[in-house]
């Protein structure tokens, strides 16, 4: 099943730096999961240094993100139109 997972940074102030990732899974956390990977790959220096994140810690560890929404389905379209996300994969 696909998710469309919205996201922030927990060191960005304000939700300018809001982004969308439509991931693939059985479950929710596996599509957390898999979102997490392209959000690293997208976003590199995110995991850089001794204080860097993993797929594993990404979501809610320090330097990391964590969800502000998730909604079954690819709403890539959707989202684009009504709100402005970097969107990722």
């Amino acid at each position: 099943m696909k998710y469309t997972i919205v996201g922030d940074w927990y060191d960005c102030w304000d939700l300018a730096s809001t982004f969308a990732v439509v991931a693939e899974g059985e479950t929710l956390d596996e599509a957390k999961q898999n979102a997490a990977e392209a959000v690293l790959e997208h976003f590199p220096h995110r995991a850089e240094g001794e204080d860097g994140e993993s797929p594993e810690t990404l979501w809610g560890g320090d330097n990391g993100a964590y969800v502000v929404a998730a909604f079954e389905g690819d709403l890539r379209t959707r989202a684009i139109e009504s709100a402005t996300f970097e969107l990722i994969a």
